[in-house]
């Protein structure tokens, strides 16, 4: 339509209506690019503030499961301490508990940091999920600076095998009955795991008093001294990832 009247513009010599014709066609010509690098900008806005709500919920999910491995092994310390503190003590003293004890206390919980979001942002391009330098910055140095703790909270002591290997089957089948650890699931599937912190095994006298001269034999204190230096390296890497945790998602809410 616009074509046709400027040919008839033309053949007719009307050079102002020609004039009028082309700067229309220029203004509609830029106004359309505007219009269409503006629809690009605001789909790039929003994929990039979707990927940044859901590294704030990732990270919800990293705070909370390393809030419960540090509760699962905060147990686990308790009971490898008690187990360290009646070694000493007479034989026909020693009951279920100190069973129990070092047995909850070679229990672990070797998972990985949460990082499916960020996994897809590094597919999606980097920069073309997320344009602010900034926070690819501080992305990429949280989940490189969470790799060493996450390499502590895989490595599993050999007083865990060492344990399985002396006690007795029955004894250990009787302790996971009443003892095994407490399985739940959140709302997001994510399973909730944490470690009791009483229980009675359902073991006879004679039963326990075998058990207890094996491991008494055995001698278990390097071995628990190491575990219990393990579990201290977990406590510390669980709180310093809380802690990474807290500022990012504090540096990621001031740049909503």
């Amino acid at each position: 339509m616009l074509l046709r009247r400027v040919i008839e513009h033309v053949k007719t010599q009307n050079w102002t209506a020609v004039a009028i014709d082309f700067v229309i066609v220029v203004v509609g010509v830029f106004v359309g690019l505007q219009v269409s690098n503006w629809n690009v900008d605001r789909f790039r806005e929003q994929t990039e503030q979707t990927y940044i709500n859901r590294i704030r919920e990732d990270l919800a999910a990293n705070r909370e499961d390393f809030q419960q491995r540090a509760a699962y092994y905060k147990q686990a310390q308790t009971n490898a301490l008690a187990a360290l503190a009646v070694l000493d003590a007479p034989p026909e003293s020693i009951g279920d508990q100190f069973l129990v004890d070092i047995y909850q206390a070679s229990q672990a919980l070797p998972r990985e940091l949460g990082r499916d979001t960020y996994d897809e942002i590094l597919s999606a391009g980097g920069a073309g999920a997320i344009s602010d330098v900034s926070i690819r910055k501080r992305l990429a140095n949280f989940y490189r600076g969470n790799r060493a703790a996450s390499s502590r909270m895989r490595y599993i002591p050999p007083y865990r095998e060492i344990i399985r290997q002396i006690l007795p089957y029955h004894v250990q089948a009787a302790i996971r009955a009443a003892c095994n650890d407490q399985i739940s699931t959140g709302e997001n599937g994510e399973p909730k795991i944490t470690l009791p912190a009483q229980c009675e095994p359902a073991l006879s006298p004679e039963q326990t008093a075998e058990a207890v001269q094996i491991v008494l034999d055995y001698d278990i204190r390097r071995d628990l001294n190491r575990l219990l230096s393990d579990l201290e390296n977990k406590l510390s890497s669980a709180q310093l990832v809380i802690d990474r945790v807290n500022l990012l998602d504090n540096f990621l809410e001031q740049h909503d």
